[in-house]
């Protein structure tokens, strides 16, 4: 799981990475033309590097804070030391960043804000943004559950049952051929109001692979486990539960977080074209009134929200496939 050096060299190289990215901030003159360096002279862009600071300096402290109490958590000093040379990496691009927009001006705005822009922006707007990762989780959670259930079940019907296969099995061909969005101009007029519309999109882009995993998996079964369980008396629903099911547990994991990537994707998409909120919605519309770090600021917390989200779906795999464990290395 560690594989990187544990090296404490690392670590202070990582710390110092953000005290120079800050000293950069300070020491290396602002060169954007017609902003004065320090304020927020123009509404449509702000250059108040304070936040910028803040955060920079923060995790500098957190990071040396953290380092004497690693020594009592040992897996938490292994940790730590991991992630070292990505830290640093991290640091070196926002310096990086920082100096190619608002120092150097060899990225220009609008279309390239920089991280200062982009936090200067962020807090001062933290109850309006919330309100768009609200209405996008709303519909993203809803659209995932509803697939998943959907995918789960016609899994079994198709992975067990002959029949089933023979109706469904060419259905969800067709469904996986088409990519969800194509379906959006018929969901739009069809389905009213446009929330269930989308939510129909995401449950479309999340219930063929979902089910296509999971009748893969219940038909790769080794037959022995049938065979013992048959001779020990199991009947089929038996098997059904208690053998095809659990061995098609990693399979299903593995369609939900692809689904997870796909739903996303649908989403952005479904919001960009009749949402009146949620960050697709919000990344549209600071795009046409040409708000690029309103857009850079979206996928920032687009990409922190559903990282979440997935982190919480790799525990709950973990929690159901604990009993891999000494089995999978």
């Amino acid at each position: 799981m560690f594989w990187k050096p544990q090296s404490r060299v690392w670590y202070a190289v990582a710390v110092a990475g953000f005290g120079i990215a800050l000293a950069v901030s300070f020491f290396v003159p602002a060169n954007i033309p017609g902003f004065a360096p320090g304020e927020i002279h123009s509404i449509d862009y702000p250059i108040d590097p304070t936040n910028y600071r803040i955060v920079l300096a923060a995790v500098a402290v957190v990071m040396v804070a953290l380092y004497p109490l690693s020594y009592f958590f040992p897996t938490l000093r292994k940790r730590l030391f991991h992630k070292a040379q990505f830290v640093f990496a991290g640091a070196l691009t926002l310096m990086l960043w920082d100096l190619l927009t608002s120092k150097l001006f060899v990225l220009r705005p609008p279309y390239f804000p920089g991280p200062v822009s982009i936090l200067a922006y962020i807090p001062s707007n933290w109850f309006n943004l919330l309100s768009h990762v609200g209405a996008s989780s709303r519909l993203f959670i809803g659209g995932l559950l509803l697939g998943t259930i959907a995918g789960i079940g016609t899994g079994i019907l198709i992975g067990w049952f002959r029949q089933w296969f023979y109706w469904l099995f060419p259905i969800l061909k067709f469904t996986g051929v088409v990519p969800a969005t194509a379906w959006m101009p018929i969901a739009t007029v069809l389905l009213k109001p446009a929330p269930v519309a989308m939510t129909f999109l995401l449950v479309i882009a999340s219930w063929f692979i979902i089910s296509f995993m999971m009748a893969q998996g219940m038909e790769s079964t080794p037959k022995a486990l049938y065979e013992v369980s048959e001779t020990l008396g199991a009947k089929r629903s038996y098997q059904l539960f208690h053998v095809a099911i659990p061995h098609a547990l990693p399979s299903i994991f593995t369609g939900i977080s692809t689904a997870t990537a796909m739903s996303l994707l649908t989403l952005v998409a479904a919001e960009m074209m009749g949402a009146t909120a949620g960050l697709g919605y919000f990344i549209n519309y600071s795009k046409t009134f040409n708000k690029w770090y309103q857009v850079y600021a979206a996928i920032i917390i687009m990409f922190i929200a559903f990282s979440i989200i997935l982190a919480v779906i790799e525990r709950i795999k973990q929690y159901a496939l604990r009993w891999q464990k000494g089995l999978v290395s």
